[in-house]
């Protein structure tokens, strides 16, 4: 936790219990959760904090760069620790998010076509059928079904 806590102090920001509590939690459950798993992960371990302080912590530490954050599509936005910048592959059958790395490897990776001022970051959602989905249902990645 020193890590975030040094990030939090050179941001201004104070290590506070929900936001140290979240990292935690974030950490501890590994992959991609809303804000209401989180909370609940929290509750069920023995940290109750309003779901609002969850919320806020989620909203800070996403903005420092500790979390990411991705709006993968109707529903709730997901949250993750995450060591590196990176990009989602959402499938539209069993609607598993999986990380896919990004080919530049820092934000933004991407640059807007127009001048549209000073662009921070760039989220790419890649979005189609997993490998697991495809074999199920006997569909090769180019869409061609298999006898």
């Amino acid at each position: 936790m020193t890590d975030v806590t040094e990030r939090l102090r050179a941001a201004g920001l104070r290590a506070t219990r929900p936001r140290l509590a979240v990292t935690e939690a974030l950490r501890a459950m590994g992959g991609h959760h809303t804000a209401d798993e989180v909370h609940a992960h929290l509750v069920e371990h023995g940290t109750p904090l309003p779901r609002t302080s969850v919320y806020n912590a989620l909203v800070t530490l996403s903005e420092l760069g500790v979390v990411l954050r991705a709006d993968v599509g109707p529903g709730a936005a997901i949250y993750e620790f995450a060591e590196t910048w990176h990009h989602h592959f959402v499938c539209r059958r069993c609607g598993r998010v999986s990380d896919v790395s990004c080919l530049v490897g820092a934000k933004p990776c991407l640059t807007a076509g127009q001048d549209v001022g000073r662009v921070d970051e760039a989220q790419v959602i890649f979005r189609g059928i997993c490998h697991d989905c495809l074999r199920t249902t006997g569909t090769t990645p180019g869409g061609r079904t298999t006898p």
